[in-house]
């Protein structure tokens, strides 16, 4: 019964044009990417049904295919005090956070580029995320606009054109543990030109 209501929840996911990042139950799609500093892939598992970040090391997963535009949900769950982060339109190569942007989660970032900001671009209005709880961002992400929604509210309208496709990462820093689930992307057509 269980795996019938999985198969439906896909097939009605796939219907309205969104695919399902992460399975559930293994990698598949995703690859380990290494930071330079400090240096490492992270240290990445599935752990009942969520990706996790068990805090042994730093690095990044992404996405094995790049998008362009784009709706993207996803689930995480962290302390209060978690540092991680998602990457939206990085390049393999390099460090995620400059090559494409990096949506915090981290309500303590010192330069105040706190959850939902894209880091070093567009800061966030004020807002905590639900320590030790499921935690929903809805992002849309289309030409140089970006909307960013927290657990159904609005922190972030904003523009910028740094960045025009790449991969979906998802940050693993030392010492701090985060899952990740119920990840799936709804690619969307280029915004007409003005």
């Amino acid at each position: 019964m269980r795996l019938l209501l999985v198969f439906s929840m896909a097939a009605a996911a796939q219907a309205q044009g969104w695919t399902n990042l992460f399975d559930g139950k293994s990698l598949n799609g995703w690859e380990a990417r290494a930071t330079s500093a400090p240096p490492g892939t992270g240290d990445w598992k599935v752990e009942e049904g969520t990706l996790l970040c068990g805090g042994g090391g730093a690095g990044w997963i992404a996405t094995k295919e790049s998008y362009r535009n784009f709706r993207l949900q996803l689930e995480f769950r962290g302390a209060a005090t978690v540092n991680s982060g998602v990457f939206l339109r990085s390049q393999k190569a390099g460090e995620p956070h400059v090559t494409g942007y990096e949506l915090q989660i981290w309500d303590m970032q010192p330069a105040g580029f706190l959850t939902g900001s894209l880091v070093g671009s567009a800061k966030a209005s004020p807002t905590k995320i639900q320590a030790d709880a499921w935690n929903k961002f809805d992002v849309t992400a289309q030409g140089d606009h970006f909307v960013v929604k927290l657990n159904g509210k609005t922190v972030l309208d904003a523009h910028d054109a740094k960045h025009a496709e790449g991969v979906i990462g998802l940050q693993c820093q030392p010492k701090q543990r985060i899952a990740f689930r119920r990840l799936r992307i709804q690619p969307t057509a280029s915004p007409a030109r003005q």
